[in-house]
């Protein structure tokens, strides 16, 4: 008998970490095979999971199998995640002895309101460096809604304002939207070249720190980087929408 039968609290505290630790294995983290292989065998073990551990627990005994299984399941790093995710809420939820809430709502941010906040940061006044950072962080608040909206929750972004790792994900959920061949063929032209204005935007943050630039010369570099990675998100957006068999934008 499990030494977590009489203690509810220990067994979500394994539950929950066994499954951040899937989640961060399938996201790139560190293969912890000896931790996977104690927590499973808990798992297992304990009376009161009562025949409900997540079923890529059970079926697969280390993280190779298991990797092995998702990596064909899904080419998706994201879809891997919220699979996981979506294994392990019942349990978690039983456990806590939390109710079942209502989904939320989860919508990507209408193309207007984009642009609205793209022409309010041109005419801004703000320094060279100051626009570009604000405008990384619309490009990242874009990016997530649309991971979210597809998803349906937060958590598979979780906290994360990494523009190119946020970026990434958006990626996938077009691609994972594409459904179809010529939907793919325009996604792939889409993805390319937001990927080279994302480069553009990156390159240009980096001359603005030049010593041999003037002010104005400063200025001119960052309105470009934010016209670059604005429109590379707005395409990304543009498409989202195009995917969608109907999402009013209002």
């Amino acid at each position: 008998m499990s030494d977590n039968q009489d203690s509810p609290g220990a067994l979500l505290d394994t539950v929950r970490e066994l499954r951040g630790l899937l989640l961060d294995y399938i996201a790139g983290g560190p293969a912890r095979a000896p931790r996977y292989k104690v927590l499973r065998d808990g798992l297992m073990a304990d009376a009161q999971v009562n025949g409900h551990v997540p079923a890529l627990v059970l079926e697969h005994e280390n993280l190779n199998d298991l990797w092995q299984f998702m990596k064909y399941k899904s080419a998706s790093k994201v879809e891997r995640q919220e699979l996981i995710r979506k294994q392990f809420d019942d349990l978690a939820r039983s456990l806590s002895g939390a109710p079942a809430v209502a989904a939320r709502d989860f919508e990507a941010i209408p193309v207007e309101k984009l642009f609205k906040g793209w022409y309010r940061l041109s005419q801004d006044t703000l320094e060279p460096q100051r626009l570009l950072s604000t405008a990384r962080k619309i490009a990242v608040q874009v990016c997530s809604s649309i991971v979210d909206a597809h998803y349906h929750s937060g958590e598979i972004r979780g906290g994360n304002d990494d523009l190119t790792q946020v970026f990434g994900m958006t990626k996938d959920v077009l691609f994972a939207c594409s459904t179809r061949n010529d939907q793919q063929l325009i996604v792939t032209d889409v993805v390319a070249g937001a990927v080279a204005l994302l480069k553009s935007f990156e390159g240009i943050q980096e001359r603005i720190t030049l010593p041999a630039l003037d002010e104005q010369s400063r200025l001119q570099l960052a309105r470009m980087g934010v016209d670059a990675v604005l429109s590379a998100v707005m395409s990304l957006l543009s498409c989202w929408y195009m995917l969608q068999p109907s999402s009013p934008q209002s």
